[in-house]
């Protein structure tokens, strides 16, 4: 979730930003620790589900769409200083985990390899940011900026991982070894199949924002929509695979994450301390840790979340200050 070292507003003049869109990314951060600390999750099983395993989906496919948007002014730029400051952004927060993951007396070889590879837990966010900024500029030095190929490319790998997540999810392929490897979170939620088709729609959407822009009207009924088709998409999957319930990639998202994105952006809140989205950055970096540490203290799932989510809030501002001499966000 963390942005690229650009201007929030494309078309703002130098230094201003669009904190609208920092305000957004605090919330989302709120719902990712909603999402893993599990909230409702000792009150009601059913609001529990809604939340985690449908609202909360929205959280990191939308940052997703935000780095790309930015991504889009990076690359007229030069993309590399980026890919090297993301790339000491994720080693340094590895090593900020490694008590957690980097221990070869309790766990195996391999999924110490796996973990250094692809991302510890949350951590996996920024290396698939990496990779799949990686794959847009790929295209952009075959196709130049010829949007149709990375339309299509963003479709199909989109297709392709909602498939993957459906028909694990539902046991459609009768050979077992086949429906285990569907079923394993790697398989779909990656840099390929979740993080480059919403990274592609941000990048699609600063390509054509002045189109995009004659439709603003549209953007909060389509948002609304969007909610709507997310909620009945996640009540029938509730409905009728209450067993294996728990998704990550949504077919409404499709919708839902670009016209939320598009609708607060239009509400333009503009300014040039760039500490909110650094604050929303440290939050989701950092929580974590503190949500492991609260499995110390017997305490309900709701109860874990909103301490979670306070206590990250409260540390944030300390990351803030520390990543003016440390790049730690």
């Amino acid at each position: 979730m963390t942005s690229p070292p650009v201007s929030s507003a494309a078309a703002a003049p130098p230094g201003l930003r669009n904190l609208s869109l920092d305000l957004l990314k605090v919330v989302m951060a709120a719902m990712v620790i909603g999402l893993h600390g599990g909230f409702l999750r000792d009150v009601n099983p059913a609001a529990a589900s809604y939340f985690t395993n449908g609202l909360f989906r929205i959280a990191v496919p939308t940052f997703f769409l935000i780095n790309g948007y930015y991504l889009e002014r990076l690359l007229d730029r030069g993309v590399w200083p980026w890919f090297r400051r993301m790339l000491v952004l994720y080693g340094l927060w590895m090593l900020i985990y490694g008590p957690r993951w980097l221990r070869p007396d309790v766990r195996p070889l391999e999924d110490i390899a796996k973990d250094a590879l692809i991302g510890f837990y949350h951590l996996w966010y920024l290396i698939a940011l990496i990779a799949a900024a990686f794959l847009v500029q790929l295209l952009r030095w075959r196709f130049g900026r010829r949007s149709g190929p990375l339309a299509l490319a963003a479709g199909m790998t989109f297709a392709a991982g909602l498939s993957i997540q459906y028909l694990g999810n539902f046991h459609l392929i009768p050979n077992p070894a086949v429906d285990d490897w569907l079923n394993t979170v790697d398989s779909y939620r990656n840099f390929l199949f979740f993080g480059f088709p919403f990274l592609a729609f941000g990048v699609l959407i600063a390509r054509f924002e002045p189109v995009i822009s004659r439709l603003s009207r549209w953007y909060l009924p389509l948002t609304i929509l969007g909610l709507a088709a997310l909620t009945l998409e996640w009540g029938l999957n509730y409905h009728f695979n209450r067993q294996n319930s728990v998704f990550e990639i949504y077919l409404s998202l499709a919708l839902l994450c670009p016209m939320l994105f598009l609708t607060v952006k239009a509400r333009t809140l503009m300014g040039r301390n760039r500490s909110i989205g650094l604050f929303a950055t440290g939050i989701y970096l950092i929580h974590v840790w503190v949500l492991h540490l609260t499995y110390y203290v017997e305490m309900g799932d709701t109860a874990r979340t909103l301490i979670g989510l306070a206590v990250s809030a409260a540390l944030a501002p300390l990351l803030v200050l520390l990543n003016r001499r440390l790049p730690l966000l």
